[in-house]
Order: C-alpha cells, then structure tokens, then sequence
C-alpha cells in the first residue's frame, strides 16, 4: 500500500524551508489567497454554506451571470457552460478552504493556476482591469505549485516522520 501513496506523498510534501521566517512569508499569501478566493470572489458566483441569503444561490448553484460570462470564452465553452462555470466556483471555493489550511496544496495550486489561465486566455477584453486580481491568481498558483504550504500547513504536519515536534 505505501508503494501506491507514495508518488502522492511526494507530490504534496511542501519544499523544505528551515527557517521561521520565510515559513512566515509562506503563510501570509497562503492564507490570504485562500481567504480572497473561497470568501470574497466564490460567493459572488457559487452557492457555498457561507454565501449569504441576499445574494440567492443555493448551494453548489452557480449565478446565471457567471454563465453567461463563461459562455462568452468561445467555442468549448459554449456547448456546456454550466458545467464549466460550476467546476470554476466550485475550484475557488473549496481550493481557497484547502489553501488556507495549507491541505493538499500543490494540488489545489494546480487546479486554481488553470482556472486562472483559462480566464486570462478565453475571457474577452472589456477594457478594463477586471483581469488582474485573475492574474496575481495566476502568479500565486504558480507559486504555491513550487513551495507547498511550508511548515504551517497540515501537508507538512501529514508527510513529516515525527507528527509531535515542529523544527526551526
């Protein structure tokens, strides 16, 4: 069994940084990504316990605004723009919850990188610089991607060989 998980192990063990200060820098990002994505931007287009009333989404409904949107990327989109859309809210609610706890992190970079990469690809230009924060996603995504979540994330408390004793 541990010959199967471990190419697994190996993808989510964050990079080694011994020192506790840029483990520091690790976190403030992470968190703050997670946050920004699963509180601030998600709730707007995806139903989440957390959406409030007002807005009308049930939950793991998508807004029929952001269907729209996403119908407007051209011609993959357009033949299931539901889908698309629901698989988009869905990668920044529950990809900003497993930031923020530092779970699986590379994992959910990757998939919040291509969903940013496919906004900034598809998304036609309305003249405004609506398409930024998506691109510091972007740039976030890929950073994450290369260092994990750091010391301050369960994919270090999961992969390390003594569970009870952090080092700095």
């Amino acid at each position: 069994m541990n010959q199967i998980l471990l190419p697994l192990k190996k993808l989510i063990i964050p990079f080694r940084v011994d020192k506790l200060m840029p483990n520091i820098l690790i976190l403030i990002p992470r968190v703050l990504t997670g946050y920004l994505l699963s509180f601030v931007f998600a709730v707007n287009k995806f139903g989440t316990p957390w959406t409030s009333k007002f807005i009308g989404l049930e939950l793991f409904e998508v807004s029929d605004w952001f269907v729209k949107l996403v119908e407007q990327f051209g011609t993959p989109f357009t033949l299931m723009p539901e889908m698309f859309a629901w698989s988009a809210g869905f990668t920044e609610a529950l990809g900003g919850i497993l930031l923020m706890l530092g779970l699986n992190t590379r994992i959910t970079a990757f998939f919040i990188t291509i969903t940013m990469f496919v906004t900034i690809a598809f998304r036609p230009w309305d003249g405004s610089w609506n398409i930024i924060p998506i691109f510091i996603f972007f740039c976030l995504g890929l950073f994450f991607m290369g260092f994990g979540s750091g010391k301050f994330g369960l994919d270090y408390v999961l992969t390390r060989r003594n569970p009870y004793q952090l080092h700095f």
